[in-house]
Formats: C-alpha cells, sequence, structure tokens
C-alpha cells in the first residue's frame, strides 16, 4: 500500500502469520504483492462467521528505517475509515436515534441554510448533498473547535441539486456525519468517541478515530506518499479524468480534498497534530 513512489525490497521472511484450510490463495495473493507489486508494508485479516480465518502481516511499517511490520502494528487507513464511520451511524439510527428519510435539518437546524433544507439523511450518507467541498478556508486547528468546523459546513451551499448526482464527498463526508452524530446523540459525544465507547471496546477493537494521546509511536506505520505532481506518472493506474482534476486547484475535485491544504498531502498524516484530530472520513488508524 506504500509502493507508489518508494521502492524496498521485502524479504520473503518479512512475510508473517497463517490462514485456515482453503485460504491458501489469499495467502499467495498477500505474498505476491510483496514479490511483484512493490508491497511495502500490509497486514491482513478476514474473519468467517465470527472466527478468523485469515491473520497476515509484514514487510516494514517504516520503509526508509526498515522497521518490521509487527502483528499489532497500527496504520491510518484513510478512506477505509468512512466504513468504520459508518457503523456509529449505523448504530445511532438501530437505536431509533435518526431516520435516514427525514431531512437532516430536523435533527441539525442550522443545516437548513443555502437550499439545504429538503437535504435527507439518506442522501447526505451516500454522497448525494453536494457537499463535497467545503467553501470558507479552513485551519488545521480550527478542526478541533466543532462548534467553528461545524458553522462552515451549515453555511456552505450545494455544488448540485441534492439527490440528482453523486460526488465522492472525500472528507467532508466525515464532518457532516460527525455533527450529525454529535446533535442525535443524548450524551452529545463525538463520533470518535461514540465509535470508542459504544463498538470499539466493547469489542475490544484497537482501531481509533481520532489516535488517543500516549499512544506507543513504535506500533505506527509510516505513510510514504507522493506529491501531487507525481500523479502524472501513474496515467495508466488510476482514472486519467480524477488526476487532470486533482491537479487542477480550482476543480471540485481538488478542493474535496485540500481544505485545509495540509490534508491534501498524504504525508501530513503521520504528523502527530493530524492523527489526533477526529477526521471520521479519513484519518480512523488501527490494526489491519
Amino acid at each position: 500500500m506504500f509502493g507508489v513512489v518508494l521502492k524496498v525490497d521485502v524479504s520473503p521472511d518479512l512475510v508473517h502469520g497463517d490462514v485456515d484450510e482453503g485460504y491458501g490463495p489469499v495467502a499467495d495473493a498477500f505474498r505476491k504483492n510483496f514479490a511483484e507489486r512493490g508491497e511495502i508494508g500490509a497486514a491482513c485479516a478476514v474473519y468467517r462467521d465470527g472466527k478468523k480465518v485469515v491473520d497476515l502481516w509484514g514487510g516494514y511499517r517504516d520503509g526508509v528505517k526498515r522497521l518490521p511490520w509487527e502483528e499489532d502494528t497500527l496504520v491510518t487507513v484513510f478512506s477505509s475509515t468512512k466504513g468504520v464511520s459508518s457503523l456509529a451511524l449505523a448504530l445511532a439510527h438501530s437505536r431509533g436515534l435518526l431516520d435516514h428519510d427525514e431531512p437532516v435539518a430536523t435533527y441539525w437546524p442550522e443545516f437548513a441554510a443555502s437550499g439545504k433544507q429538503d437535504v435527507t439523511v439518506r442522501q447526505l450518507l451516500s454522497h448525494q448533498a453536494g457537499l463535497s467541498a467545503i467553501t470558507r478556508p479552513l485551519e488545521l486547528e480550527q478542526l478541533s473547535d466543532l462548534d467553528v468546523l461545524a458553522e462552515a459546513l451549515a453555511e456552505q451551499a450545494p455544488a448540485w441539486t441534492p439527490g440528482t448526482q453523486h460526488g465522492y464527498h472525500a472528507i467532508s463526508l466525515g464532518w457532516y456525519e460527525g455533527e450529525l452524530l454529535r446533535r442525535i446523540d443524548p450524551a452529545r459525544r463525538t463520533l470518535g468517541r461514540y465509535f470508542a465507547e459504544e463498538i470499539a471496546a466493547p469489542l475490544g477493537l484497537d482501531f481509533f478515530i481520532r489516535l488517543p494521546d500516549g499512544t506507543d509511536p513504535d506500533r505506527l506505520a509510516t505513510l510514504h506518499g507522493y506529491k501531487s505532481a507525481e500523479m502524472a506518472l501513474h496515467m495508466h493506474q488510476m482514472p486519467w479524468r480524477f488526476v487532470v482534476a486533482f491537479l487542477n486547484p480550482r476543480s471540485l475535485t481538488a478542493r474535496s480534498f485540500s481544505n485545509p491544504a495540509v490534508l491534501g498531502v498524504i504525508d501530513n498524516y503521520n504528523r502527530p497534530d493530524v492523527m489526533r484530530l477526529e477526521l471520521p472520513a479519513a484519518n480512523g488508524v488501527g490494526e489491519v
């Protein structure tokens, strides 16, 4: 997962773990990622009917320093965080705290600004609301002030008529989910705290939407990112329209990933101040 620009030879001896009978092809594909596809460090776990049938890890958690990936290494999972965050909203729904077909403004009245009064929870959660980019310039430190962030989210006008199109809400989705959950949770908890207390703790999960203070830094994998311009070197691996749009700072695509600008640079997700923010769409950290 880290081999876009950094090239590191990984010895087969650095791949560990086991799989149940019948899952050998999974182990073969995992090893092939290192041998043929430039993988630097990774882990893979699969459960079937509540039983772990695949448990693999290998390579380096830091490809520059050659620090091996351990069984308990923690890694930022970027947009896979969205799936984890959705569990928090699903749990709140199962408890009757929200209705997918109600307007978001039912729970968050300020959200109705700028013509969003009819946007439903379902449209918001399924990337149909046209709110992928936030116009108000944001600074990193403002992201810790959820009241200020909520103002910026509520005032945002949709980029298209909600419900008529889909468009990836790369980072903003998590903020909207977080504020919605904060409005409906009787304890007014943040999404990260709600997930930690209601899902992670009961299940004994090492997964965090906001890395806790005191986390052992030796458990953290280092992300080896790339500069935006280097995407042009991988046009055969990425949709070319996405690459062109991402490289245009005025495009909706680029603006969806880069407000604040620090979040548009992959390496910055290694920064402690970024890892200790709640970005429910982008910076979940956990064992894989």
